[in-house]
């Protein structure tokens, strides 16, 4: 049995027999495998280059920060652990991407600056991941994309986020979760 949507507070429930799960865990397994898949492309278009998530989307993050953040800062927007957090900045330091910096008011505080090298590199990965967006995407009605955007958008409204991290919207994807290192840099 699984159920319709319709416009009421109850939906009808249809009895199909090739139907075993309630639409709403179809829903959310479409949801969860979809994303994962999603990742998986993006994760290969990004092994091409040897960069990972995690490491793209600490300068994805770095980036679009409005003043540097630290990397307690950047494990939490990210929701990582502070540990792998501190792996990975310190590859992207290794890599020449981002730079440690002190505020003078602070001097035990490490301040994420990204470096011009590492602002290049987000350009080229922004448009590899791009263009696995679009190719992804190719298959999909304007419409449907439209009404299916809106429709995540909403469901992102009504959930509310988790306390311990702070996460952002206005990333372009979600963090990943391995640690990788970014060609001919040191691993």
């Amino acid at each position: 049995m699984f159920f319709e949507l319709h416009r009421g507070n109850v939906p009808p429930k249809i009895d199909e027999p090739h139907h075993a799960l309630d639409l709403d865990q179809r829903f959310e397994i479409a949801l969860r495998n979809a994303a994962k898949r999603w990742r998986q492309a993006v994760d290969r278009r990004l092994n091409r280059l040897d960069m990972s998530q995690a490491s793209f989307m600490t300068i994805a993050a770095t980036m679009h920060a409005r003043f540097p953040l630290s990397q307690s800062e950047l494990a939490d927007k990210l929701a990582t652990s502070r540990a792998s957090m501190v792996h990975t900045v310190d590859r992207l330091v290794q890599g020449g991407l981002v730079k440690r910096e002190s505020p003078a008011t602070d001097r035990r505080v490490k301040r994420i600056v990204i470096t011009d090298t590492g602002t290049h590199l987000y350009t080229i990965i922004t448009e590899e991941v791009a263009a696995v967006r679009r190719q992804l995407l190719a298959n999909i009605e304007l419409e449907k994309l439209v009404h299916l955007t809106e429709l995540l958008e909403r469901l992102q409204r009504e959930i509310p986020p988790s306390p311990e991290y702070s996460m952002f919207g206005d990333m372009p994807l979600d963090p990943g979760s391995n640690i990788g290192t970014c060609r001919g840099y040191p691993k």
